[in-house]
């Protein structure tokens, strides 16, 4: 079977139309994604100015942050070192021996607690109680205690307790007893984190 020159060139031209009509279409639809990737584009382009000034904003503020936390990890670190160190119950021991023996008091007993924390905030503290009875004047115990407050080795340390039992008077041919007194304290050291 042959085709008539008519035939080829009906043939040619809906081959022609079916082409032309894929290809409108395929440019169309190009077209409309090429419409859009600019629209995408011009909204990125016009948002990037403002996450740029965003991002400097932001770069700006950790900075100061960084400043600030430095700053604060200086005043921390200052403060830790000012803080006095906890001295051992031996030192206590000598130191409180000392005092009373500047004062003319017997010591009748030393006895410390075992150091605990004792947190305030975020702050660690340890916390010793020692507890000491002398035995004379009650003029010596009350130099004794502004002692204990006052002596430099002793910063660290608050008295909390002063208790001093003064005996009745004696009758005749019985001697005077004499004051016992109990003082109790705490000392503080900074314990870390």
């Amino acid at each position: 079977m042959r085709l008539g020159r008519t035939a080829w060139l009906v043939l040619g031209i809906g081959i022609l139309v079916i082409v032309l009509a894929t290809l409108c279409t395929v440019y169309s639809r190009q077209s409309s994604e090429q419409e859009e990737l600019k629209k995408s584009l011009a909204g990125a382009g016009a948002q990037l100015p403002k996450l740029i000034s965003q991002r400097e904003a932001l770069e700006s503020q950790l900075t100061e942050q960084q400043s600030k936390l430095a700053e604060a990890q200086s005043l921390l670190s200052t403060a830790q070192a000012s803080f006095p160190k906890l001295p051992a119950s031996i030192d206590y021991d000598e130191v409180l021996s000392e005092i009373a023996h500047d004062y003319s008091l017997e010591v009748m007993s030393m006895a410390a607690a075992e150091p605990r924390e004792k947190k305030v905030e975020d702050v660690t503290y340890i916390v010793i109680s020692f507890e000491v009875k002398v035995r004379g004047e009650v003029n010596s115990m009350l130099g004794m205690v502004n002692a204990i407050a006052t002596d430099e080795r002793l910063t660290s340390a608050g008295v909390e307790l002063v208790n001093i039992k003064v005996p009745q008077a004696a009758t005749e041919g019985e001697e005077p007893g004499k004051p016992l007194g109990t003082i109790k304290f705490v000392g503080y050291s900074y314990g870390g984190e």
